[in-house]
């Protein structure tokens, strides 16, 4: 196994123009992939736990390359070693009182693991505008897990972040992307929190609700969102394959969204063939320069739509709720 020091080496490496060394890549990807027993340890146990009734979705991933890449040049100091969220397992839940409660069954549950860190972004919003509850659990091998809570609302903000992130070619995660777009998703998780009876962003503490709504409604209209959406999204041919040696049913899936070919690709895995599906993921990382892979364990083909809605730049949701807004029946 790669020691630490030797994946710190990589990552300062990443954070520079130049392109690591095949060697380095090779070991850099072999590491990330190590993470996946630990990966589906936790997948099982909210599976398990948290009642189907309950949640919206369920799924979990391995870090992009690239946004591995992203976030150590975006945080210098940062070690790769130290890196958090290089597996992560997502449960969107049907609202705020079942985010709650699966929240505290987690903090109750025994584990092998420690709970290294938590992020309660339910109370304390980012400054984007980003709420829900991350815990972060490192196994007895110091590999660290990010445990992604969030209710259909948050997660209907956060995908539509990525979204237009993606259709305007930046990172609005980091402090990119047009100042209005900044403001648009800032006002609208303001509009959201007090849906679920949450505390605002703290610069909209000293607005109403009604105040916000309007401001939002102004922006909607000044940028013309719903009709750019509109015409940006919901348009992918979307194609499916099935990569089954064994006959059972796939439980793994690599996603491929292609903007320039307007597709979004779904290559189906059964649990016998996941060594197969990571070395396929590998394989598209070190190739693909122009589409956006991610590698995702799944229920079924619909949860993957939930769970990745960005992969499909799928904003239907998004749309049904801005145009209510704008109707005043939100």
């Amino acid at each position: 196994m790669i020691s630490n020091s030797k994946i710190d080496k990589i990552g300062e490496a990443l954070k520079g123009s130049s392109e690591l060394s095949g060697t380095n890549y090779q070991e850099l990807l072999k590491w990330r992939n190590s993470f996946e027993p630990t990966l589906d340890y936790y997948f099982n146990k909210l599976k398990t736990r948290v009642d189907e009734k309950n949640r919206a979705s369920l799924a979990r991933r391995l870090k992009r390359i690239e946004s591995i890449q992203i976030k150590l040049k975006r945080f210098k100091s940062m070690r790769l070693s130290t890196l958090q969220d290089i597996a992560g397992v997502r449960c969107v839940l049907k609202d705020v009182e079942e985010l709650d409660a699966t929240y505290e069954l987690l903090r109750g549950l025994k584990t092998k693991h420690i709970l290294k860190r938590l992020d309660d972004y339910q109370s304390k919003p980012k400054e984007d505008g980003y709420r829900g509850i991350h815990l972060v659990y490192q196994s007895e091998k110091s590999k660290m897990i990010e445990i992604q809570l969030r209710t259909e609302l948050q997660h209907t903000w956060a995908t539509a972040v990525e979204i237009y992130g993606e259709l305007q070619n930046t990172s609005f995660k980091t402090g990119g992307g047009d100042k209005l777009w900044r403001e648009f998703f800032q006002l609208l998780s303001s509009v959201f929190a007090y849906k679920e009876q949450r505390i605002p962003l703290i610069q909209h503490l000293g607005l109403t609700e009604k105040q916000i709504k309007r401001k939002l409604i102004a922006l909607m209209d000044r940028l013309n969102v719903i009709e750019r959406l509109n015409a940006s999204t919901n348009n992918l041919d979307v194609i499916v394959e099935k990569y089954n040696s064994s006959g059972k049913a796939g439980k793994y899936a690599l996603l491929e969204l292609d903007l320039l070919g307007n597709q979004t690709r779904i290559e189906i895995f059964n649990k016998k063939d996941v060594a197969k599906a990571i070395e396929i993921y590998t394989y598209k990382e070190l190739t693909s320069k122009d589409t956006n892979i991610v590698f995702v364990n799944i229920e079924d083909l619909e949860n993957i739509r939930k769970s990745y809605p960005n992969y499909f730049m799928d904003t239907r949701n998004l749309l049904e709720i801005l145009s209510k807004i704008k109707l005043g029946d939100f």
